[in-house]
């Protein structure tokens, strides 16, 4: 293990990890409940407006499906508060470990906060949080590199991945909604009113798509400059460590997130890719 990282399980440090994961676990939590609801709402809007024969009834729907909308945007918000104390208890546990200076324009967390979040902590014991493949013969400033790389390059496959189902799913849906208005052959009025029902699903769901695309895109340049200092054996300074930093940073309080459940379904894989590519490092440094 390099000596960067023989600090990484300190309790202090851990604790740090324990409260960033309840603090965005909890802006994931509202961002998934809303998501839920609006899949139903979309599923249930369209069976209802065609079977139903009361127009009383259209119209509360109308009139929820308009509510919803306002709704979720009022109360966006909340996810990025959440967000923002995991991002920052993120930060101080790089901060700590790579040995950088504090950006003097972030405020410190509030330990008395750290504490209460990482003691609601219920998940699996956090132990290495970075690779421990990594050669103790490496330079520091490489070491460093090579896991903002780590940082970077884990979020852009998984993003990656879950925006990629979900353009399938709104592909998908999008396909069978049409259809059902073709069968049922609902008149032009009838349509209107439930397209409009439906509008909240798609701004939720195209929002998240450009939401994750945007920080995808972040990422990949920072990976391909941090790719590109690593390979080529460029000098690599303090204060491009630093800056890099503050980039990671700015990705980590984007408020859309990754569900954990599929997180946890690629945590092995992307692992997996990491460790390939310190692979890779260890013996371009050897």
């Amino acid at each position: 293990m390099h000596p960067i990282l023989q600090n990484q399980n300190d309790p202090s440090l851990v604790r740090l990890l324990e409260a960033s994961t309840v603090a965005y676990t909890r802006a994931k939590s509202w961002e998934i409940k809303i998501t839920y609801l609006l899949i139903f709402l979309a599923i249930a809007y369209p069976i209802t407006y065609v079977i139903t024969k009361s127009e009383q009834t259209k119209l509360i729907l109308f009139i929820c499906s308009f509510a919803l909308a306002i709704l979720v945007q009022v109360f966006m918000d909340t996810f990025k508060g959440n967000t923002s104390k995991g991002a920052l208890f993120k930060e101080v546990f790089d901060i700590e470990l790579f040995d950088l200076p504090w950006k003097t324009t972030l405020p410190r967390p509030n330990s008395t906060e750290i504490d209460a979040l990482a003691k609601v902590y219920k998940g699996q014991p956090i132990h290495n949080w970075y690779s421990t493949l990594l050669s103790p013969s490496l330079p520091s400033q490489v070491a460093v590199a090579v896991i903002q790389y780590s940082n970077t390059t884990w979020d852009i496959t998984l993003r990656f991945q879950y925006r990629r189902l979900l353009i399938f799913f709104v592909c998908f849906y999008s396909i069978i909604l049409l259809l059902l208005i073709l069968i049922e052959q609902v008149d032009p009025m009838m349509t209107f009113l439930l397209l409009f029902s439906v509008l909240s699903f798609y701004i939720h769901f195209i929002s998240l798509i450009r939401a994750h695309t945007g920080v995808i895109k972040k990422r990949e340049a920072i990976s391909r400059h941090l790719d590109d200092l690593i390979r080529n054996k460029k000098e690599i300074s303090q204060t491009a460590l630093r800056d890099i930093q503050d980039e990671i940073y700015l990705t980590r309080l984007e408020a859309t997130k990754v569900p954990n459940f599929f997180f946890r379904f690629y945590f092995k894989q992307m692992n997996e890719r990491v460790d390939g590519y310190v692979r890779i490092v260890n013996k371009l440094y050897t």
